[in-house]
């Protein structure tokens, strides 16, 4: 067996020698060559070759594309997710920039407001936030985060983007209260811009109404007439809009007129009014309680006729029992600027 399994592992002379397979090959490769250059048979051949390549190749590639592709997948998602990130970033800080831009536009439009609402003969005006609002029906009240530090003094008249608020009334180093003109302690006197009607506004409590209670049934009044302050009573400047009046109800049994009228300043939406500071050499500017009352006391004079020789008769005797009249418009004439 071990002989027999030699001698059939030994190639035979004829296997061995080169010659034969090398005619063998190089006679199939020129018939091919021939048939390739005339009638194309190697493009078809490798044609068919790779329609049966092909699948084969896929299936080796399809691993690395697979992985490929599954990498590409994820670096996509991080990517995407990265830039999502960002851009709600931006459009936050976006957002943000937007409202500011919208608030200082309110602001920048609340301001001009105001200003228009500001009478020529101020010299002088301090913007004031409101920090507190006491609307009640016994008060009605601002506090506002300026005070004594700016300049602030009692008696300031104080207004906002439509009208006339109030004047304060308590003043302190940061703060100021302000009294506003539907206050029932307060009363502004008021003229009517349609035929210069005067009387008086008083506040009874509600932010929204505003009385004239010494209106006659006969004045001229009516509803839709803007009533503009006076000037009169030493506070607050002539013109400076107020109220507009609401219902004037007139009863012929009764002497005085019921009349309502509401406020141009928009007391229960505030958040911002302007103090005012008047120049003091403009004819309008309201003539300032302070000075007055520290203006000397003027001269009295004689309480009694000097005597005479004649006895003095029943009327004049009783005008001599009477004092005589203190001269207040005579200092008020003073102070008039």
């Amino acid at each position: 067996m071990a002989f027999a399994g030699g001698g059939l592992n030994r190639p035979s002379s004829r296997d061995s020698a080169p010659g034969p397979r090398f005619f063998v090959f190089a006679a199939i490769s020129i018939v091919l060559m021939y048939f390739d250059q005339r009638d194309g048979w190697g493009e078809r051949i490798r044609y068919g070759l790779q329609a049966v390549a092909y699948p084969i190749q896929l299936a080796i590639g399809s691993p690395r594309m697979l992985w490929s592709a599954t990498s590409d997948l994820f670096e996509t998602r991080a990517s995407l997710r990265a830039e999502n990130a960002a851009l709600q970033k931006r459009e936050r800080e976006l957002a943000l920039v937007t409202m500011r831009y919208e608030a200082l536009e309110q602001e920048n439009a609340r301001l001009r407001d105001i200003h228009g609402v500001v009478p020529p003969l101020v010299s002088r005006s301090q913007l004031a936030d409101v920090v507190n609002a006491d609307l009640g029906r016994l008060r009605q009240r601002f506090v506002i985060n300026k005070g004594d530090t700016n300049g602030l003094f009692r008696s300031q008249a104080v207004v906002d983007t439509a009208g006339l608020v109030g004047q304060l009334v308590r003043v302190g180093p940061w703060s100021a209260e302000v009294m506003l003109i539907t206050d029932p302690e307060h009363a502004v006197p008021v003229e009517v811009v349609r035929n210069g009607y005067r009387t008086i506004a008083v506040g009874n409590g509600d932010a929204e109404e505003l009385q004239l209670p010494f209106v006659p049934v006969t004045a001229d009044i009516k509803a839709g007439d803007v009533l503009v302050t006076s000037g009169l009573g030493g506070v607050f400047p002539a013109g400076v809009p107020v109220a507009v009046v609401a219902e004037n109800t007139r009863d012929p049994d009764e002497i005085l007129a019921r009349v309502r009228a509401t406020p141009r300043a928009t007391l229960t939406r505030s958040r911002q009014v302007l103090a005012l500071w008047f120049d003091p050499t403009h004819p309008a500017t309201p003539v300032n309680p302070d000075l007055i009352d520290k203006l000397p006391p003027a001269p009295a004079g004689p309480a009694v006729p000097p005597p005479s020789d004649d006895p003095p008769d029943k009327p004049a005797a009783k005008a001599a029992t009477q004092p005589a009249p203190a001269p207040r418009p005579a200092a008020a004439a003073e102070t008039t600027p």
